[in-house]
């Protein structure tokens, strides 16, 4: 009976110490045999506990409809560099959001939405849906005037989502040319919008008319420069330098057509375009001609064509963008045009200066949300898709906790058995 009860204790002792050495050579040396466990999104979340106490041997894969949360694929991230293999596949959407707040008096929030071709996106706040829309090309671009909290564009099972910024900070814009008409109405137009303008108006060679005060063109003090012809080239050297520094320039009609100004216009103007109008007809925009792009500088874009021409061109220079508005009557339009001509007119004239003008950066512009491009930031944390490598039949992983409480057990059987034997 003695010897059996030391034999049974000395089986402990190397059974216990037998167990420790497998499991300190396991961390140091790691098996070839492995084991792949699968998941979803929807079940990776409950599984990551389980996952982050298997041994590095197993292998984790994900068949992906959808991109898992933003803090699921850290924590995959965080298991793949400690020695994990981590892979995924499926085709969740590729889909991504992006906002900017509109450089207008009356705020607003440009949404673009980024996804497959023929995909149907749904875009909302936390307050009710936005809008929806259908991809036709890259993706769809949606204003809206007010965002409440978060953004989330939704593509199928793929839900992309972002913080806009509330507002921007807009500042005055310098309209400058020779006294007309055209002038006039934008000048009004832009106030009624609630631009804060500030105009400069040559009534005879050597004679000025202003209104409000006299701007140096600098961005702390002016966000965009409207010159209605070419008046302004008396200004080129400090028009190209606000330019350069990110402020905004619009050529109307004519003034690109001075040689002072040529470096900074996206295209070169052709001659003007004259229909027949009779007096009882509705004005539209460029009703009476406009002055067509006839070629594109380096970097200028066509942003709208007629059957005449480029009628709208942008550029742009150094820090800053340039549009070129062919258009030099558009005061007739809003004179003697359709009802609600004179709201479009504004509206027109108000996108048209959003579209260039100088916002002060925020730190929030350079910080992108987590979730706005999911599928980008998974590949960037876990790599590509890749099909699941199956090895080692579907043997269950050895659960190191109920190792370690065996070992403590026959620790304690055997020295428990010494000391009922009265031994040290």
């Amino acid at each position: 009976m003695h010897l059996l009860r030391s034999r049974i204790e000395m089986w402990c002792r190397v059974a216990a110490f037998g167990l420790l050495g497998w499991l300190l050579g396991g961390s140091f040396f790691t098996s070839s045999n492995r084991r792949t466990v699968r998941a979803t999104a929807e079940s990776a979340a409950a599984n990551l506990a389980a996952w982050t106490r298997a041994p590095a041997t197993t292998m984790l894969h994900l068949d992906l409809a959808s991109v898992p949360d933003p803090w699921v694929v850290d924590w995959l991230a965080a298991l793949r560099h400690s020695n994990h293999l981590v892979t995924w596949s499926g085709s969740p959407p590729a889909a991504a959001i992006a906002t900017e707040p509109v450089a207008d008096p009356e705020g607003g929030v440009r949404i673009d939405v980024a996804a497959p071709t023929g995909a149907e996106v749904v875009v909302r706040d936390e307050g009710s849906v936005i809008d929806s829309a259908r991809i036709t090309t890259l993706g769809t671009t949606m204003l809206t005037p007010v965002a409440i909290g978060r953004l989330t564009a939704t593509v199928g099972a793929q839900s992309a989502s972002t913080v806009p910024r509330d507002s921007t900070q807009v500042r005055s814009v310098v309209v400058i040319g020779d006294a007309g008409w055209e002038g006039k109405f934008i000048v009004s137009a832009l106030e009624e919008r609630g631009w804060t303008v500030t105009a400069r108006f040559s009534v005879a060679p050597t004679v000025d008319v202003t209104q409000g005060p006299v701007l140096a063109l600098d961005t702390a003090r002016v966000s965009a420069v409207i010159a209605i012809d070419t008046s302004i080239q008396s200004q080129a050297s400090s028009l190209e330098r606000f330019v350069k520094s990110g402020g905004g320039l619009i050529l109307a009609g004519p003034a690109a057509q001075s040689p002072a100004l040529r470096s900074l216009a996206p295209g070169a103007l052709g001659a003007r375009t004259r229909p027949i109008v009779q007096p009882g007809d509705t004005m539209r925009l460029g009703s009476t001609g406009f002055y067509p792009v006839t070629s594109l500088n380096v970097g200028g874009v066509p942003l709208d064509r007629r059957a005449d021409g480029v009628v709208l061109a942008a550029r742009r220079v150094g820090a800053g963008r340039v549009l070129q508005v062919g258009y030099d009557d558009s005061w007739r339009w809003r004179m003697a045009g359709a009802p609600g001509s004179e709201r479009a007119h504004r509206e027109w004239w108000s996108r048209l200066v959003a579209s260039v003008a100088y916002v002060p950066p925020s730190p929030a512009d350079s910080t992108a949300s987590e979730g706005s491009a999911p599928l980008a930031r998974m590949v960037d944390r876990l790599g590509p898709a890749q099909p699941a490598v199956n090895v080692d039949g579907d043997r269950p992983p050895v659960d190191r906790r109920l190792l370690l409480a065996l070992i403590i057990t026959l620790l304690i059987v055997e020295w428990g058995s010494r000391r009922l034997r009265g031994l040290k």
